[in-house]
């Protein structure tokens, strides 16, 4: 059995050039459904974030099963192959767990050193597991990886004060909008980014957030525990040009604001987080409104990375024991295979 990877970051092209391939939680079930129906792969765990999309493999021929993956993307997502084989980044086993240690670590995150990303590896691993995708090597790497990820934000300083994406929204609000209070924001999409986005506004003590979220429970959740106002997802199209600054992060297959959706002569500030993007990148066009996605955040998240960078020889020698550990784990396994 051999450990392969296919994955392309923010690090490697630009966001709206990852969004074609990006797959969301249904994307993702209809393709662990194909990989468990198929003896070409036998584990597989799928890596998704707001900047990345990552396949962790093993095969008796990783050649082959990356051939059956990149037509079974094109064929769900209907993009040529040669286009998903221009994006995607193939390593084998050392480079693919250096890779994977690093993404863990937060050294390979648009906000270096963040936490978000541990949680979002955690979550990755334990979706394929539930579906019996893992076994012995997969086991093995995602565990140590989440080990390793431990260890860094405990041995070094590289998440002390570190920002998150979220957090780098609200900072480019405050940037962007220097008398923000007085503006009022809703947020739809009640995920993680959306609900920390609220929660660093609650904490800042802005008077004037409007949460909405596809299923309500979200949504009422936090209507429970803060005071905050409301607005239903069916109704979020028309009040929407009401507010001043609108923040999404929801799982949309196109973007679902436009600018049909807008005042014409009304100033708005729109931070859209979501992969694919959930608001018309077109928008980013017309002089009253100014759009920042996620790639428009690296300018943000940089301003803290200087800080951090003292911490990365210490990450990196954590990094290279754990990765020297885990190929001695390989060798050993296969001389008593």
């Amino acid at each position: 059995m051999a450990l392969g990877l296919l994955g392309v970051d923010h690090t490697q092209t630009a966001i709206k050039n990852i969004e074609p391939i990006f797959l969301n939680k249904d994307g993702k079930q209809r393709l662990y459904d194909q990989i468990r129906s198929t003896t070409i792969i036998d584990e597989c765990i799928i890596l998704t974030t707001c900047n990345r999309v990552e396949y962790y493999l093993v095969a008796n021929d990783l050649d082959a099963a990356k051939t059956w993956l990149i037509t079974a993307i094109s064929k769900q997502k209907q993009v040529s192959e040669d286009i998903i084989l221009s994006l995607l980044n193939y390593h084998q086993r050392e480079h693919a767990i250096h890779h994977l240690f690093d993404v863990v670590s937060g050294i390979q995150s648009m906000v270096f050193g963040e936490n978000e990303i541990l949680t979002q590896v955690k979550q990755a691993y334990e979706e394929a597991a539930n579906l019996n995708l893992t076994g012995a090597i997969l086991n093995k790497c995602f565990q140590v990886a989440i080990s390793v990820g431990k260890r860094v934000r405990s041995e070094t300083d590289i998440s002390r004060g570190a920002y998150s994406v979220s957090s780098i929204a609200i900072e480019a609000i405050r940037q962007t909008q220097l008398d923000y209070f007085s503006k009022s924001i809703c947020i739809v999409g009640m995920g993680t980014m959306g609900i920390r986005c609220f929660k660093k506004l609650y904490a800042l003590g802005h008077p004037d957030v409007t949460v909405c979220n596809r299923s309500q429970a979200a949504v009422d959740d936090i209507a429970k525990k803060h005071p905050v106002k409301t607005l239903l997802f069916n109704d979020v199209l028309t009040a929407i040009k009401e507010f001043d600054i609108i923040i999404t992060a929801t799982s949309v297959r196109q973007p679902l604001l436009l600018n049909t959706h807008f005042k014409t002569a009304k100033q708005y500030l729109l931070i859209d987080l979501g992969l694919p993007r959930n608001i018309d990148p077109s928008l980013e066009d017309y002089s009253e409104i100014t759009l920042i996605n996620v790639d428009g955040l690296k300018e943000v998240a940089s301003i803290n990375v200087k800080k951090k960078m003292g911490e990365l020889s210490k990450v990196t020698a954590i990094i290279e024991e754990e990765l020297t550990n885990i190929l001695k784990w390989f060798s050993f396994k296969e001389s008593h295979a």
